[in-house]
């Protein structure tokens, strides 16, 4: 089972909260994101109430973790796919730059829009989730490139009601201080 773990964190504490995310147990993945939320954890675990775990005796008790909001990750069977298995990887299974787009599907949609989204070239992963958005789909691409993605390619496609996107920062640049501490000797 999968969910991912949207994170609000207290400010100054974005790199120290995601480290910590990073090597919190039943979490396999985790980024910095622009947009609604500070940060995307994607948890994994036998059963939803082992991610609910993680979430209120790990994530919670994290310095800096401010409040969170989980969405699961609808099983593969429940859409009647062979196998039970997904068409493409959950979000988050890659690191470095990534548009993750939160599509609110017309109703009866979804499961169309999880083959299309699936079909496309430019998504790397998508899933079905629960909450108020319907699917996160995955954009492999730095924000200026992935924009014009969900405009050209996500947005136009039949049942797509509304997207919200959180665009994940796969590192920070040190600040300058702390470039090169040793510059000073030499």
């Amino acid at each position: 089972m999968d969910a991912f773990v949207y994170v609000r964190i207290r400010p100054g504490r974005a790199e120290d909260v995601l480290v910590q995310l990073k090597v919190t147990k039943g979490v396999r993945a985790a980024v910095l994101t622009v947009g609604d939320w500070d940060a995307v954890a994607a948890a994994h675990g036998p059963d939803l109430t082992s991610i609910v775990e993680t979430v209120v005796r790990r994530i919670h008790r994290i310095d800096g973790v401010e409040r969170t909001l989980t969405a699961p990750v609808v099983p593969g069977d429940v859409l009647g796919l062979v196998g039970g298995g997904m068409m493409t990887p959950v979000p988050l299974q890659h690191q470095g730059d990534a548009c993750l787009v939160h599509i609110q599907a017309e109703p009866g949609a979804a499961s169309g829009l999880l083959e299309s989204l699936s079909a496309l070239e430019d998504v790397s992963a998508v899933a079905l989730v629960a909450g108020e958005y319907d699917l996160l789909a995955e954009v492999p691409y730095p924000w200026e490139q992935g924009a014009r993605v969900i405009v050209d390619q996500i947005l136009p496609l039949p049942g797509v009601r509304r997207t919200k996107t959180l665009v994940a920062i796969p590192y920070l640049e040190p600040e300058e201080e702390d470039r090169d501490q040793y510059s000073v000797w030499s």
